[in-house]
C-alpha cells in the first residue's frame, strides 16, 4: 500500500512538473524580415505595462482583458518595427497567425497609441483568469470592431510586413 502510494505521489510530481515545463516554453514569434525574427516568452510578454479593455462578445457578453498594447509588444521583439520611419510604418501591417492555420491582418498604425484611441492588445487573460485552451494561451483583441473576425486567439507568431 504504501508503496503504491509512493508510485503515485512520483506520478503526481511528474506530472506537475511537465505541466510547468509546459508553460515555461509558451513562446512568440516576432519578425520583421530582414531585420528582425526572435521568440518571446509569456513571462518576459508580462513585463510589460499591464493594460485592460471591455469588449462585448458576438452574444453581447461583455469580457475584461488583460495583456500588453500590441505596440509595446512588438517593440520589445523587434526594435526595428518603432525604429523604422513614420512614412514606412503607415503601409506596414502585423500578420497574426494562430496555431490552427487562422490568420488576420492588422494594420500596423492600429497599435499605435498616437493614431489609435483603443489601440490592438495581445492579451493573455480574461476576466483576471489565464486565457484558457480555446483562446489562449495568447488572443489578439482589437477594441471597437463590430466583428471579432481579427480578434485572433491561439497565437503563435506576428508578423510585421511592408508593401
Amino acid at each position: 500500500m504504501a508503496c503504491s502510494k509512493a508510485l503515485a505521489l512520483v506520478l503526481f510530481s511528474a506530472m506537475i512538473g511537465s505541466v510547468c515545463a509546459q508553460a515555461d516554453s509558451l513562446t512568440l514569434r516576432i519578425r520583421h524580415a530582414p531585420l528582425c525574427d526572435t521568440i518571446l516568452t509569456i513571462s518576459q510578454l508580462q513585463q510589460l505595462r499591464p493594460r485592460t479593455v471591455e469588449v462585448s462578445a458576438h452574444d453581447g457578453e461583455k469580457a475584461t482583458y488583460q495583456g500588453a498594447l500590441l505596440w509595446d509588444v512588438l517593440a520589445l521583439g523587434c526594435p526595428s518595427v518603432p525604429g523604422s520611419a513614420k512614412r514606412e510604418r503607415v503601409g506596414m501591417v502585423v500578420r497574426v497567425d494562430a496555431w490552427d492555420g487562422y490568420h488576420a491582418t492588422i494594420a500596423l498604425m492600429e497599435a499605435d497609441t498616437s493614431f489609435r484611441e483603443r489601440p490592438v492588445l495581445l492579451t493573455w487573460a480574461r476576466d483576471g483568469a489565464p486565457l484558457d485552451a480555446h483562446y489562449g494561451p495568447l488572443q489578439i483583441i482589437v477594441p471597437g470592431e463590430k466583428r471579432h473576425a481579427r480578434n485572433v486567439r491561439n497565437v503563435k507568431m506576428l508578423s510585421v510586413v511592408a508593401p
